[in-house]
């Protein structure tokens, strides 16, 4: 991804952790890894709704945003 869109990216997103942008989504919450372009997005109840990621990148977007819940901006 180039890095003028991942910054673009970046400073949208409510919250940002090891390299994964997390913003609020209708369906959830949308993640993004700033790397490579993928996106996943997960239910509130944290459950695979759509992605373009694979299932281990999948699992750690997924991990970030259950362990930083709390740092998730208001």
């Amino acid at each position: 991804m180039p890095k003028k869109k991942a910054k673009a990216i970046a400073d949208a997103a409510d919250m940002v952790v090891d390299g994964f942008a997390v913003s609020r989504h209708e369906l959830g919450y949308k993640i993004v890894n700033l790397n490579s372009g993928n996106v996943v997005v997960v239910s509130g109840k944290f459950k695979v709704l759509e992605s373009s990621m694979d299932e281990i990148e999948e699992a750690i977007a997924v991990r970030n945003l259950t362990e930083n819940m709390e740092f998730l901006a208001a």
